[in-house]
This record gives structure tokens, C-alpha cells and sequence, in this order.
């Protein structure tokens, strides 16, 4: 049986001009602390979103929403920055562990003194994908790339398993270009290097455990650092490359089951436009809006099916 989880994805407005760093960051799920409430990691920078039953541990604190640039320890209930200090960019005093308010009246440090400003957290949306499916299953990218406009192509492209590599990890190939995903113990080649998720344009070596695209170097679109080699992980922070500047990206891979009737090899799409490199691809719509001849292709089918029966 498949369980579904969902992520919670806030956008945060409304901050001072002395925090403006902050206005319009994207907060993402990262998931639950030891209270049992979520914590949230900015998309875009090293800021963090999470409930604290008492900031700076000393047992008479106000239990806070806080907006902090320091992460949290999810094993702490208390002082969760473990700072011994109340330091952070604003805090909601609330009892409410479900979530931080959409709308509320925070306190927020505008460089000289503590200001209560109403900031607006907006649901962004929520990623949702099932749990307990095996490993062959098709993948679909899903991601929030405003601030990685060079990667905007690859959200909703659809990956299919391949088989396994060396390892025994999977692999997988977009159906649409020539887009990968695979695991790889040292990308470089070099022993040093962390185990990783890759989002590569070059297909992996099924023979080598390590540098599995053959370029000597850590070259790709984007890598999530895991020891998990059975599957890439469903929902986490990716690094990925944005026109030279490495981003933290969240990057949801949905599961979907796979459809064994989706394509059929004829000789009639041998014609069909290979989808360009990873340099500038366009997205390809699977919702069947392929362009008018391929329904006049079924179209023509169905009467001459029709006339053979008369």
C-alpha cells in the first residue's frame, strides 16, 4: 500500500526594508522538529522558517514562530538554533504548531529596534507524491526555478526508469530529451568526493561506480548529496546549476506509475523531432497537444478501421 505526503511551500512578504533580504523568499518543507511542528528552509538562501518552545532555552520563554538565517537542530524542542540566545530576524508568538500564520503580526529587528509588521506568508502550493512505490516507477520533476530561469524547462519533465547501474542504483532517462538522473559515488572520479543524486544531459556508464558521465569533472545540472542509493529522494534541496551560480532549488520527484502502453515503436515516428540538448530544450506536452497531424493520423485510422468491417 502507498501513503501521500504533502509539502508545504510558503512565499514570505511584507518585511522591513532593513530585512528586505528577505521579502518574497520561497520557504519550503523540510519536515517535522521534536514538537512535532514543520520546519522550513528558504528555496533561495541559507534562511530558515520553525517553531521554538523557548529561544534561548532558559525555561521561561514565549513558545514563537521564528524566521531565523541559523538552522535548526528538528532533535531540539528548545532553542533549536542552540545560540543560548534569542538572535534571529523576527519571531510570532503563537501556541499553533500546525504552521505559521498567513497573515499575522510578527515582531521583526528593522536595525534599531524590534517593529511589529504584519508579514504575510502565502501558500506557494503543495508538492504531493506517494510513498512505498518501487523504484521502477516513472518520475516527475517538479520544482520552483523563478530564481533559476535556466532550468525553468525541466519542471514537469517526466523520467522513466532505465534499469540499474554498476552500483545497482537506478537510473533514469526523460522521455522527452536527453535528461538523466543516477547516482554516483565520486562525480570527479576523485575518492574524496560525496555520494550523489545527478541531474545530468549525459547518459551514465552502466560499468563504472564512480564519474558515470566519463567527463573527469562534477559537471551537471544539479546533485542532492545521499547515502539512500535504492531510489533519488522524493522531495529535498537540490544544488543546482543556474548559469554558473550554484542555487539551493527544491526539487520534488514524483512518483507515477509506470504505463507500459505509452509508446509504441511504428515506423511512422521515426519522423519526430528530437528534443535538443540540455543548452536551451523546449518542454514537450504528453497531455495531447502534439500538434494537429497526429490526430488526423487517428483520425484516418479510425475510418479505415470503420470501412474494413463494412
Amino acid at each position: 500500500s502507498t501513503t501521500t505526503t504533502t509539502l508545504m511551500v510558503l512565499r514570505l512578504t511584507g518585511v522591513c526594508p532593513f530585512k528586505e533580504f528577505l521579502d518574497g523568499l520561497t520557504f519550503v518543507e523540510e519536515g517535522y522538529t521534536a514538537s512535532g511542528a514543520r520546519y522550513f528552509k528558504a528555496a533561495e538562501d541559507e534562511q530558515y522558517l520553525y517553531y521554538d518552545y523557548d529561544c534561548n532555552g532558559g525555561g521561561n520563554g514565549k513558545k514563537r514562530w521564528i524566521i531565523d538565517e541559523n538552522s535548526p537542530d528538528p532533535s531540539q524542542t528548545e532553542d533549536l538554533d542552540q545560540d543560548g540566545a534569542c538572535n534571529y530576524h523576527a519571531r510570532h508568538n503563537s501556541d499553533d504548531t500546525y504552521g505559521p500564520p498567513a497573515a499575522g503580526v510578527w515582531q521583526i529587528w528593522c536595525g534599531v529596534e524590534w517593529v511589529d509588521a504584519i508579514l504575510h506568508l502565502d501558500l506557494v502550493s503543495n508538492y504531493t507524491f506517494d510513498d512505498g512505490m518501487d523504484e521502477s516507477n516513472a518520475l516527475k520533476l517538479r520544482s520552483y526555478f523563478k530564481t533559476c530561469k535556466q532550468k525553468e524547462y525541466m519542471n514537469n519533465l517526466q523520467f522513466e526508469y532505465q534499469g540499474v547501474t554498476a552500483n545497482g542504483s537506478p537510473y533514469y532517462k526523460s522521455v522527452t530529451s536527453d535528461e538523466y538522473i543516477y547516482y554516483d559515488l565520486h562525480c570527479s572520479g576523485d575518492v574524496s568526493g560525496s555520494a550523489r543524486w545527478v541531474l545530468d544531459s549525459d547518459a551514465p556508464s552502466l560499468t563504472a561506480l564512480s564519474d558515470l558521465d566519463g567527463d573527469g569533472n562534477c559537471s551537471y545540472h544539479g546533485r542532492a548529496k545521499s547515502l539512500d542509493t535504492s531510489a533519488p529522494p522524493k522531495g529535498s534541496m537540490w544544488k543546482m546549476d543556474c548559469g554558473g551560480v550554484w542555487k539551493d532549488m527544491w526539487v520534488a520527484l514524483v512518483r507515477l506509475p509506470m504505463t507500459t502502453t505509452s509508446v509504441t515503436a511504428t515506423s511512422t515516428t521515426a519522423t519526430a523531432t528530437t528534443a535538443p540538448k540540455a543548452d536551451g530544450p523546449k518542454p514537450v506536452m504528453l497531455n495531447g497537444a502534439a500538434g494537429p497531424q497526429h490526430h488526423l493520423a487517428f483520425l484516418l485510422l479510425g475510418l479505415a478501421l470503420l470501412s474494413g468491417r463494412q
